[in-house]
C-alpha cells in the first residue's frame, strides 16, 4: 500500500497538512495497527514512509493529493473534478518531482512500460494530465515514446506498407488524448506529418475504415495549430460520408437521392477547396499507385529504450534495498569465479578470440561481479556478461569492444543470496526464485555500481576510503 492509498484510507484532511499536532500524528498511528489486521498490503515500511512523508514533505504531499490525475492514479481511485479543489498554486513543481521519486516512483515505472508497450493508453492519457510533475526521467521516457509512436505508425502507413496490427492505437481515441498530455511544437510537427500520411492513404481509397477510424480519433487532439484542426475535421466527416453510403429503394424514393446527391455536391465541393487548401500547406502529397521508395529506417529500436529503464530499475534492485529488512535468506555458497550467478538480463555468451583479453584482479576484502555492457546511443547500456569474482582472486575477460563501445560497472559486497524484503521492487529467476543479489553491501555500493570503467589494459581493483581505486 502506498502513502497516497494510506492518506486515504485514513481519510486525512489534505487542507491540514503541515499543521497536523502530535496528538493527530498519535491517533493515526493507532488506527494504522488496526488497520494491519485488515489490509495485508499495508506493512510497517509503507507506514514509516507515509509519516515520513507528512511530517517531512507535507507540502509536495498535499500537492499530490490535490491533483486529480496524480491522486487518481496512485489511489486507484475514479474521482470526478469537483472532489479536487478547483484552483491549487503550485509553489516547487522541482519538489513535486523529488516527492513522487522518492516515495512512488516503484509504482509509476512498470505501470507506464507496461502501458505503452501495450498500447493500452486510457489510463496513461489520464496519468500525462500531470505530466510537468513527473520525475524528469519517467517524463522524457515518455514523450520519447510517444514520439516513437507516431513514427512507427507514419512509417507503417506508407508503401511499402507495414503490419497494420502493431499501429491500431492510431483508431484510439485515448492515444490522442495521450498527446494532448504532451503537446509541444515539436510533437505536433510529428502529428502534421501523421496527418498528411493518413490524408494521402485516404485519398488513395476514399473507403478506407482505417482511414475514417484514425480521423475521428484525431478529432480528439486539440491541436495548438487551428488549421490542423480544421482539416482534421473536414476529412473526418468526408471519410464518413465516403464510408458509409446511403442506401434505399432504388424504386420508390428517387426524391431522396436527389436531397442526399445535392448535400453530397455540396460537402464535395466544399471538401475539394479545404484539400486545395491543405496541400498549400502539406506539400509532401504522394501518389500512391506510383510510390517506389522504401519506408523511413527506424532511428532507435525499442528495445534499446525499454532496456535502459530495466537495466536502471534492475540495479535499484540489488543495492537500494533495505538490509534490516531483509528475511527468507537463502545463501549461494557454491558459486566459483568467472561464472555468472544471474538469470535477468546478463548471458555470458561465448565471444569468440579477441584482442581484448585482459586480467581483473580483485584486490579488495569484497566479492565482486564484474558487469559488461555495451554503449548505444550514447547512455543506454545493453548487458552482455556478468563475471563473479571472488575477494583476492582474478579472472581473464574476454570481450569484445568492436561492435559498440564497452564500459563496465563494479557491482561489491559479501554473502551472494537470495531473500526478499518489504519492497515489491523484485526480479524473479525461474520463475520463483528472487534474483540473486549481495546481503551484506560494501559502503556506497550503490555509488560504485553507478561508476562507468574501461579497461584497456590487466588491473588490480580495490576498495579503499569508500571508493573502488585501480591499484
Amino acid at each position: 500500500m502506498n502513502i497516497i492509498q494510506i492518506a486515504t484510507l485514513l481519510s486525512v484532511d489534505v487542507t491540514q497538512f503541515g499543521s497536523l499536532t502530535k496528538a493527530d500524528f498519535t491517533e493515526m498511528e493507532s488506527r494504522l495497527e488496526q488497520e494491519k489486521l485488515n489490509h495485508s498490503n499495508l506493512t510497517d515500511h509503507s507506514i514509516a514512509q507515509f509519516f515520513k512523508a507528512l511530517k517531512k514533505h507535507a507540502q509536495p504531499f498535499q500537492a499530490v493529493m490535490n491533483n486529480r490525475a496524480l491522486f487518481n492514479f496512485f489511489a486507484q481511485k475514479n474521482y470526478s473534478k469537483k472532489q479536487f479543489p478547483t484552483a491549487v498554486e503550485v509553489q516547487d513543481t522541482t519538489a513535486i518531482k523529488a516527492f513522487i521519486q522518492t516515495f512512488l516512483i516503484e509504482e509509476l515505472n512498470p505501470f507506464v512500460l507496461d502501458k505503452i508497450q501495450a498500447n493500452e493508453f486510457q489510463e496513461i492519457a489520464l496519468l500525462v494530465e500531470a505530466h510537468e510533475f513527473l520525475p524528469d526521467e519517467m517524463a522524457n521516457l515518455i514523450y520519447f515514446f510517444a514520439k516513437e509512436k507516431l513514427d512507427l505508425a507514419n512509417r507503417t502507413l506508407k508503401p511499402p506498407f507495414g503490419d497494420f496490427s502493431k499501429i491500431l492505437y492510431v483508431k484510439d481515441a485515448h492515444f490522442f488524448i495521450f498527446l494532448n498530455g504532451l503537446k509541444n511544437e515539436e510533437l505536433e510537427e510529428k502529428i502534421k506529418l501523421f496527418f498528411t500520411t493518413v490524408m494521402n492513404m485516404y485519398m488513395a481509397d476514399k473507403t478506407s475504415e482505417l482511414a475514417k477510424q484514425t480521423f475521428t480519433a484525431m478529432k480528439n487532439y486539440d491541436a495548438l495549430d487551428d488549421q490542423l484542426s480544421k482539416n482534421i475535421g473536414t476529412l473526418k466527416e468526408s471519410a464518413e460520408i465516403n464510408y458509409k453510403p446511403f442506401a434505399v429503394n432504388r424504386k420508390k424514393y428517387y426524391w431522396i437521392y436527389a436531397v442526399v446527391g445535392l448535400f453530397i455536391l455540396i460537402r464535395v465541393s466544399l471538401f475539394i477547396s479545404d484539400i486545395s487548401e491543405m496541400n498549400n500547406q502539406y506539400d509532401d502529397y504522394e501518389n500512391y499507385d506510383d510510390y517506389e521508395t522504401e519506408s523511413e529506417p527506424r532511428k532507435l529500436d525499442r528495445y534499446y529504450t525499454d532496456m535502459k529503464f530495466k537495466i536502471d530499475s534492475f540495479r535499484t534492485f540489488l543495492v537500494d534495498y533495505n538490509q534490516d529488512q531483509i528475511k527468507r535468506l537463502t545463501k549461494i555458497s557454491d558459486i566459483k569465479t568467472g561464472q555468472n550467478p544471474f538469470e535477468t538480463f546478463y548471458e555470458n555468451q561465448p565471444t569468440g578470440e579477441s584482442g581484448n583479453n585482459i586480467r581483473i584482479q580483485n584486490s579488495s576484502d569484497y566479492d565482486m561481479l564484474l558487469l559488461e555492457n555495451a554503449v548505444l546511443y550514447d547512455s543506454i547500456k545493453i548487458p552482455r556478461t556478468a563475471h563473479y569474482i571472488k575477494a583476492g582472486d582474478f579472472l581473464y575477460v574476454n570481450f569484445n569492444s568492436e561492435e559498440a563501445k564497452t564500459i563496465f560497472n563494479v557491482y561489491l559486497g559479501k554473502k551472494l543470496a537470495t531473500f526478499q524484503t518489504e519492497s515489491n521492487h523484485l526480479f524473479v529467476r525461474g520463475g520463483s526464485v528472487v534474483e540473486y543479489r549481495f546481503s551484506e553491501l560494501a559502503p556506497r555500493a550503490k555509488a560504485i555500481l553507478a561508476e562507468d570503467h574501461i579497461f584497456e589494459n590487466d588491473v588490480k581493483l580495490n576498495y579503499k576510503n569508500g571508493g573502488l581505486i585501480e591499484d
